[in-house]
């Protein structure tokens, strides 16, 4: 039994790396075709790119899993069938039962592996592909100068009417003129006719013209330094608009802000519920349980105070029962306007209470909501590698009825059952997000209804009856054809 063990096992490796590779490659490339516009044409190193790639890769793997061991289990069974070793094995006295244990438990063997990894890798590399993601939109494209294009920074705007390269004798006294920050650029572009427009103060507006200019980015100082040459300021105040001003220049430092053209790490501690282990998500929902519990009694204490109290006063005032003990001579005449003036207070003090438990009612469903969303999480962590299981379970017998071991007749299987687990998965989030369903349904329900078909599967199995009539499939298209 050993030797059978380690045959229907070492069948399912191949397969299972393949499709694990192809599933990747699809959901990478998705990826790429995702971010593009927000990772390329920034001015990202090859290496921030690989690293960004790198940590999403994790939670890619967390699908691909279970879905590799769908293709996995199918093919290897699949091609059992079709060799007809299925049948040699019951002729033996080896029950499909028996047959399946092995893909059971190279299913086990994942569950539990995956299982660690979701709880342990996967948030950490979560909250690193977080990190780097948000440094990368923070990051501004590298500035790439056009001719006779404006571009903007903040309060500045600019042109260039001509670039042009200097000569290579030219470089020495250049970098000595321009200044330390132009030592070490070798590719250094001489601009013509340059206009710049600061817009920093709100009460003028300054336009600079120069005939000679050049331009490097300072990443100590995070600004742009133009040096320029012949030019003129003109410097127009819009209160005083008299007050026109013109100067004259031989050369002119102009320094503007350009922050983040760096990629800058973001150091923010902050976790999403995706970026939690298990054992922190459920420190979560013991702080939001402890916050709900005390919030509901403190609605409880609000109604038993407050809601009595100013129910009886409202409805003693709408009955008109001041009135009818006024006439008592122990009591003072009241006045309709005494009156009046006793419902709007009533009144109000009805109101304030309402917006009073309104808000304490929306903080009780916060919390609510919030331990739901930590619940979900956690569950899915482990319902989840779990998949890898009950998937055994539907592509053993369903291998074994379909007769057909090809890649196409596997992946076609698995994706229809994983569309529909996932659907079930998604769909069971979202109820649970809004408190219809509970956590721990909307992220089991899935296995529930994939291991109950599988135990169908593997009754049909075991009563030899074929899933898919491969000989009926071909009648059916080979009179189309003919038609």
């Amino acid at each position: 039994m050993k030797i059978l063990n380690r045959y229907i096992l070492k069948e399912h490796i191949g397969p299972f790396l393949f499709s694990l590779s192809v599933i990747m490659f699809i959901l990478l490339m998705q990826f790429i075709v995702k971010f593009m516009d927000k990772i390329f044409g920034k001015g990202l190193s090859f290496l921030t790119i690989l690293e960004l790639i790198t940590y999403n890769l994790a939670w890619m793997a967390a699908l691909a899993v279970p879905m590799a061991t769908l293709v996995a289990v199918l093919m290897a069974f699949g091609r059992f069938s079709a060799d007809n070793e299925i049948t040699i094995l019951k002729s033996s006295g080896i029950s499909i039962y028996r047959i399946i244990r092995p893909s059971l438990f190279f299913g086990l063997m994942l569950t539990v592996g995956m299982i660690y990894f979701n709880d342990q890798i996967l948030p950490d590399t979560n909250h690193a592909a977080r990190k780097i993601m948000q440094s990368i939109k923070r990051k501004k494209p590298t500035l790439a100068l056009q001719e006779k294009i404006f571009t903007e920074l903040d309060n500045f705007a600019f042109v260039v009417n001509k670039i042009e390269k200097p000569l290579p004798e030219e470089w020495l006294s250049l970098s000595a003129m321009l200044g330390p920050e132009y030592a070490y650029n070798e590719h250094l572009d001489r601009l013509k006719n340059v206009t710049i427009f600061d817009k920093s103060s709100p009460n003028s507006t300054t336009t600079i013209n120069a005939e000679e200019g050049y331009m490097v980015y300072s990443k100590e100082k995070q600004v742009l330094i133009f040096t320029l040459f012949n030019g003129e300021f003109h410097e127009f105040n819009f209160k005083k608009i008299e007050e026109y001003q013109r100067t004259e220049f031989e050369k002119h430092i102009v320094y503007i802000p350009a922050t983040n053209f760096e990629l800058e790490e973001s150091n923010s501690s902050y976790r999403s519920d995706r970026e939690m282990n298990i054992a922190a998500m459920q420190a979560e929902v013991d702080k939001s349980t402890e916050k709900a519990v005390k919030q509901l009694a403190k609605v409880k204490a609000d109604i038993e105070k407050d809601f009595s109290k100013i129910f009886k006063l409202f409805i003693l005032i709408q009955n008109d029962s001041l009135n009818r003990l006024a006439k008592l001579d122990t009591l003072p005449a009241i006045t309709d306007t005494q009156l009046k003036i006793a419902r709007q207070k009533a009144l109000r003090a009805s109101e304030r209470y309402a917006q009073k438990m309104k808000t304490n009612i929306n903080l009780l469903h916060n919390h609510q909501s919030r331990i739901n969303k930590f619940d979900v999480e956690i569950y899915k962590k482990l319902s989840i590698p779990f998949a890898s299981i009950m998937f055994v379970l539907v592509g053993a017998p369903l291998g074994i009825m379909a007769r057909k071991g090809s890649m196409g007749v596997a992946i076609s299987l698995s994706l229809g059952f994983f569309v529909l687990y996932w659907a079930f998965l998604i769909g069971g989030e979202k109820l649970a997000d809004r408190r219809i369903l509970s956590p721990f349904w909307a992220m089991w329900a899935p296995n529930g209804i994939v291991f109950v078909s599988g135990l169908y599967l593997i009754w049909r199995a075991v009563r030899e009856s074929s899933f898919i009539n491969w000989e009926r499939l071909r009648q059916i298209f080979k009179s189309k054809d003919e038609l």
